[in-house]
């Protein structure tokens, strides 16, 4: 079963749970495509020389427990850095809700729209990394992940 990206309303009284909710669930979509290697439809998500390295980083990183990190670290962002990054109210709310939509679109399309998705999920996972002072290993598997879809326009 697809994972699913959390909603937030502007009015709940702590984005940190819907922010650590967003990064689990960040965790548990690219495990999910790393292990299937698989759109919804079935077809190849990356270059099949990449499996192998890709899989061993992710297992690396999960050692390292880099998800946990920033876990505890989200819990510590004050008032004033949630406002700062936009990671409350409606902005949350907002981010939360594109996210979803293209998640969604992903589901229904396949491949095609998955570079974009990872694009959007990065846009608020740098705002939180940064709200939270944690490091960057995240971010950049995620994006040599997103580097190694194995797509129409990629260059064999």
């Amino acid at each position: 079963m697809p994972v699913q990206f959390p909603e937030f309303r502007g009015s709940e009284s702590d984005p940190r749970d819907a922010l650590r909710r967003f990064v689990s669930t960040v965790r548990e979509f690219l495990a999910e495509i790393i292990q299937s290697n698989q759109d919804p439809f079935g077809r190849p998500l990356f270059w099949q020389e990449l499996l192998t390295p890709m899989r061993d980083a992710w297992d690396e990183l999960k050692r390292n427990d880099n998800f946990g990190t920033v876990d505890g670290l989200i819990r510590e962002i004050s008032a004033t850095g949630l406002g700062d990054h936009g990671l409350s109210g409606q902005q949350l709310a907002f981010k939360l809700a594109v996210i979803r939509v293209f998640h969604g679109r992903y589901l229904s399309i396949g491949k095609g729209i998955l570079r974009k998705l990872l694009n959007i999920i990065d846009d608020l996972l740098k705002s939180i990394l940064d709200a939270a002072g944690a490091g960057g290993a995240i971010l950049e598997i995620k994006d040599f992940i997103k580097d190694s879809i194995d797509d129409e326009t990629s260059i064999p």
